[in-house]
Formats: structure tokens, C-alpha cells, sequence
């Protein structure tokens, strides 16, 4: 088990910047965010990203944008769009010498549509899977329940995930521990149900109501079973910790402190 931080723990500073903080701490493992303004294909230097990356030999996931890509889009067109951006994104990745590419599963606004949106989301990641071409893998994570009834998100769920898994060949799994304890579900529990599929987990932890990316022990998630579970796997473990709550000196130590609850 590695377990490393997400640059989106550091979003108010640069991508290149995120990076050297995590390396300069000695961190072996790191996920590049995805989204503007840090690791998106047209907003970054692919070069200087590629060397900063270079200067410290971490481990490299990536998560892939979302905020207005929806792979579970109903119009054709629209999917098109969000297919091209997420393949696009595929091989952005791979440039960089990621191994695995977690990316949501999307969601829809009306509960009618669910049946044919988990068609449509499988539809865009197959084609994801089909640009890694072996380079790298992707996995679909699970995303927390709503409950709106106006939003409709995949994969919120163990049976959600496990249908998305079986109608995706080649995917793998990222289970995000606090997507998992806002929607009333024990971590551990989805994390067991899911099997080896689980390739990564997102940590963090919340009180139970809202996903707030809080340092592990400051919510009230059940992680300690999470760790001992991938201590005996080889699941990645990133950390994920609220950038509009802690500041860089606080996300380290929220770092160090996780440290001293693994097994």
C-alpha cells in the first residue's frame, strides 16, 4: 500500500507548485486534479509538468475532469463532446506516465433516465478504456447518494458500482471513503463488497451528512478498517483533504497525522 495526497488538496496554488510540495515532503505517491486550474490538457505545460514530475520518481495517478463533463449525458451530442474531452484526457495521462485514471461515472437530473444513463456512462468510459490501450487503467468511483430529486448520480452504491464494473471490461475500482460515509454507507463495507476491483481509495473523512473532505479522525468515518483492508492489498491510497478548509502547512500535517493510522 502507497499512500499519497491529491493536488487538489493544494488548489490554491499551482499544479507545478502542488507537485514540489508533495515531493519536497517525501511523499511517494501523487494524483494530479484534473480540472482548471491545475492538471487540465489546455491549461497546463504538458513539458513542464512532464519534468517537474520527473525531478521526484512518485507514483502517478490522475483524476479526470468532471464539473462540466457528464459521461452520463442523455443527448447524443453532448456525449460526443464529453467523450472526446475524456479521451483526450486519456492520453494527456498517459503522456505523463499515470497508471490509472479515475473518472465519475456522471448522473442524471430526472430518476426516468437512470436506466438509460448508466448506458450512456458506460457507453463514454468503454471508449476511455479503448484509448488507454493498455497504457494505463481506468476506474470508476463512487459518487455520493443525493438527495435531490432533481440529481441522480451513478455508482452510489455497491450493486450501482458492481453493474457499472461488469458493463465496463477492464475497468478497476476508486472508492472514495467520504462518498461513501455521506451516503450512509460503512467505507469498509462497499470496500469489501467491491472486492479487488478496488485498485485506489480517496480518503478523507466527514460527519456523515456532506462530503467535506476532512482530515482523517476530524469526521466520524469508520477508516481505520479501509486501512487495514489495503495494507494487505496493493491499493493506492491518495488523500484528499478540503483546500478551502486547510491551508499547505495544515494539508501536510493532516498527511503526517494519516501516517500514524496505518497499520
Amino acid at each position: 500500500m502507497k499512500l499519497g495526497l491529491s493536488t487538489w488538496s493544494l488548489l490554491g496554488i499551482d499544479v507545478y507548485s502542488a507537485v514540489r510540495v508533495i515531493g519536497d515532503a517525501g511523499i511517494e505517491y501523487v494524483e494530479l486534479w484534473g480540472e482548471l486550474p491545475h492538471a487540465y490538457p489546455q491549461w497546463v505545460d504538458e513539458r513542464r509538468l512532464r519534468d517537474v514530475l520527473s525531478s521526484y520518481g512518485m507514483a502517478l495517478t490522475m483524476h479526470a475532469p468532471f464539473t462540466d463533463l457528464n459521461p452520463a449525458a442523455p443527448d447524443q451530442g453532448v456525449r460526443a463532446a464529453v467523450q472526446k474531452a475524456l479521451t483526450g484526457f486519456v492520453d494527456f495521462s498517459a503522456s505523463l506516465g499515470a497508471s490509472i485514471v479515475t473518472a465519475h461515472p456522471g448522473s442524471v437530473h430526472n430518476e426516468q433516465l437512470v436506466a438509460g444513463s448508466a448506458k450512456s456512462s458506460l457507453e463514454t468510459i468503454s471508449k476511455m478504456v479503448k484509448a488507454a490501450d493498455g497504457r494505463l487503467t481506468i476506474n470508476i468511483e463512487n459518487q455520493a447518494r443525493s438527495s435531490s430529486p432533481y440529481h441522480h448520480p451513478l455508482g452510489s452504491s455497491s450493486a450501482s458500482m458492481l453493474s457499472l464494473l461488469a458493463g465496463a471490461e477492464g475497468t478497476g475500482c476508486t472508492l472514495d471513503t467520504g462518498h461513501a460515509h455521506a451516503s450512509g454507507i460503512e467505507p469498509a463495507g462497499m470496500q469489501s463488497e467491491l472486492g479487488d476491483r478496488v485498485a485506489e481509495i480517496h480518503l478523507s473523512d466527514n460527519g456523515g451528512s456532506s462530503d467535506d473532505h476532512l482530515i482523517p479522525g476530524e469526521g466520524s468515518a469508520p477508516l481505520r478498517r479501509v486501512l487495514e483492508r489495503a495494507a494487505a492489498s496493493e491499493a493506492l491510497v491518495c488523500l484528499e483533504l478540503n483546500p478551502h478548509l486547510y491551508g499547505v502547512e495544515q494539508v501536510l500535517e493532516g498527511f503526517r497525522r494519516t501516517t500514524r493510522m496505518l497499520p
